[in-house]
Order: C-alpha cells, then structure tokens, then sequence
C-alpha cells in the first residue's frame, strides 16, 4: 500500500469517525429528549394523580365492596356451603344430646345404650378458614390492581394512548 492509499484511507477514517460521533451525537440527544419527555409526562401524572387520590382511591375500595357486607345465599355459594356444615354439626349434637338424655330418661342400662356417650366436638375453625381464603384472594386481587395500575401510568409516561 502507497503513501497516497493510507492518506485516502486515513481521511475516510476520519470521515467515518466524524459521521459516527455525529450520528452518536444526535441518538444520543433523541434519547435524552425521549427521557426529558417521560419525565415530564410522570410529573404530569403524578399531579393528576394527586389531584384526584381521594377518589381514584375510593373508586378502588368500591369495586370491590358493593353488596359485600351484606349476606346473600345465591351469590355467596361457598359462604352459604359453610354456613350449612356448620349449621348441621350442631343440629346433629342437639339430636345426640335428646337422644342420651332419652336414653337415661327411659333408665337403660349403659351397656345397652346406643347413642355416643359425651359430646362429639367437631373442630369448626371457620374464622381461620375464611381468613385464609379471604387473604389468598384479596392478595390475588391486589397483585392484579397493582399491575394494571403501573401499567396504566407506564403507558401515560411512554406517551401511549389509554
């Protein structure tokens, strides 16, 4: 290679490089203006955020509480299920007591006697079994909320429409 062809390839070089810091240069500004514009769009949700918490907030509580306080069998299926095992283990300890105490009004001996001597407890926790159900779906809830909600905001900031 002559003096000439490394002069002609050292200029394209330089070229090259100019063109390469310029197009760095100006990607480099279209990403900053990109995160300036994010930037400003997050203040401007959070202010609106601001703005309306209150109710944003309220509107989140109310979907998922109308009705929710008051019992109602046809939308309660697993509520009314419990209700009725519940219901029905005592009504079977009221037979059993009327029963031992038909037993011993009628004076029959005990080794003669058929109904179960002593009260059958049935563990019933069913404040423990609601809270565990109610916390595992609340938490499935809260996840879904949660997600959306940021997504709602990452779509604002990234300038998509809603």
């Amino acid at each position: 290679m002559s003096a000439i062809d490394v002069e002609k390839a050292r200029k394209a070089a330089e070229a090259a490089a100019q063109r390469l810091a310029d197009a760095e240069a100006a990607e480099d500004a279209r990403l900053a203006q990109i995160a300036a514009e994010r930037a400003e769009r997050a203040r401007e949700y959070d202010r609106d955020l601001l703005s309306r918490w209150t109710q944003i907030a309220a509107d989140a509580r109310d979907s998922e509480s109308a009705g929710s306080f008051e019992y109602d069998p046809n939308t309660m299926g697993f509520l009314e299920g419990l209700i009725r095992f519940a219901a029905a283990r005592e009504k079977r300890r009221i037979v059993v007591q009327a029963a031992q105490n038909a037993e011993s009004t009628l004076e029959i001996p005990v080794p003669q006697r058929t109904v179960p001597v002593g009260d059958r407890f049935y563990s019933v926790d069913v404040a423990a079994e609601l809270t565990r159900i109610v916390e595992g779906e609340a938490s499935r809830r809260v996840a879904e909320f949660s997600e959306a909600f940021e997504a709602k905001r990452e779509r604002f900031i990234s300038g998509e429409a809603e």
